[in-house]
């Protein structure tokens, strides 16, 4: 069985419905990926529990109330 190349912008005709619907698709299942990742990853540091809910919410010590930082501009 060969391998398809996974549908791209510059490969499909926009106007076709069924090429667009599978490009959205492919967008939406690589989407989903990184976002698995990045919640088992932010579940792995202690930063979620195990259902999202955002367990750390204290700032960066730069980033703190008369913090003695600019931004560089």
């Amino acid at each position: 069985m060969k391998a398809l190349k996974p549908p791209t912008i510059e490969s499909i005709d926009v106007e076709n419905d069924l090429e667009l619907g599978s490009l959205v698709a492919h967008v939406l299942d690589e989407g989903d990926k990184v976002y698995q990742a990045q919640r088992a990853e932010s579940f792995r540091l202690g930063i979620i529990d195990e259902r999202g809910r955002l367990l750390k919410c204290e700032l960066p010590e730069d980033m703190r109330e008369g913090a003695d930082t600019d931004f560089g501009g």
